[in-house]
């Protein structure tokens, strides 16, 4: 990757860190599918005037609005209602293992034992979380989260499969088609909806602007136009620093205790991070060491 695309990857996992927390302040005021729905909606409005409708890649942009903006955002919103900041920013490491089997099943896409090694790293790092207590977080709203992080690791792989397209038109799109899908249950299975937008404070309001411009039009168009350009395997990675950021977030935004696991855990993350997207090189002979596989 050049250093400008990994400097877009880590500003977007900044970005997607600190939105765990505002998505948290968002759904508090607003019924959380409502919100997904309302918040594409918005984006599909400021977006789908500027770009052309890429007519020959809909059907998969249609698949992709069901995967993404249904299962995985309506998913994370529902989920957020009850389940900590610091917890779900660390359950999201669930979608790197997943993006990497999704493309290795439908894309064929292979890795080396040093990626292998690294995400294994940093997938132990939820190993140390096991056993944190959780007093807010219910098993259904957890359950349910998980589930979307999953579905985000499908829908990566589903963007791979789209293949080169503007992101923006890409992003706009999958929005118009995720908001009509969202906004339809919502109606059926939520109430309140005309009452929360009446009576939302301004720091809703100000969350909400924070989940359209920045996690929504800027962070996901960088992470589509990164995603097509690159394999999965390589880019999914960078979202390892989400829930770093994430847990961080929770700390100094909503005032959640910080503990030794969760710092071991950001510690343990940023290691193998570094040994996924690092080349070490070291000065050895060929004869001496054969050449394995590489990532």
């Amino acid at each position: 990757m050049s250093l400008l695309d990994i400097l877009a990857a880590i500003i977007v996992a900044l970005i997607w860190g600190v939105n765990v927390a505002v998505v948290k302040t968002c759904v508090a005021e607003f019924p959380p599918i409502f919100l997904t729905g309302f918040r594409f909606l918005i984006v599909a409005m400021l977006l789908i005037w500027w770009v052309r409708p890429p007519w020959e890649k809909m059907r998969l942009i249609g698949l992709l609005s069901f995967v993404f903006g249904g299962l995985h955002f309506g998913g994370i919103f529902f989920g957020l209602r009850e389940v900590d900041v610091s917890i779900a920013s660390i359950l999201i490491l669930i979608g790197v293992p997943f993006s990497v089997l999704f493309a290795r099943i439908l894309l064929n896409e292979r890795f080396g034992w040093r990626k292998m090694c690294g995400m294994a790293i940093a997938f132990s790092g939820l190993l140390i979380l096991v056993g944190e207590p959780s007093t807010t977080s219910s098993p259904l709203h957890l359950t349910v989260f998980v589930i979307a992080i999953v579905a985000w690791g499908l829908g990566n792989t589903i963007i791979k499969m789209i293949g080169p397209i503007n992101s923006f038109a890409l992003n706009a799109w999958m929005a118009l088609f995720a908001s009509v899908q969202l906004l339809i249950v919502s109606m059926f299975f939520e109430t309140g909806q005309l009452t929360a937008l009446q009576n939302a404070s301004i720091t809703a309001w100000g969350a909400l602007i924070y989940i359209v411009l920045l996690a929504s039009i800027a962070g996901y168009g960088l992470w589509y136009y990164l995603v097509g350009k690159y394999d999965v395997t390589k880019v999914v990675p960078f979202t390892l620093l989400v829930p770093v950021v994430g847990v961080l977030s929770g700390v100094f935004l909503m005032g959640e205790e910080i503990t030794l696991a969760k710092t071991t855990v950001g510690i343990v993350t940023l290691i193998g991070v570094a040994i996924i997207q690092l080349r070490w090189r070291w000065n050895v002979k060929p004869a001496t060491f054969p050449i394995g596989p590489t990532s």
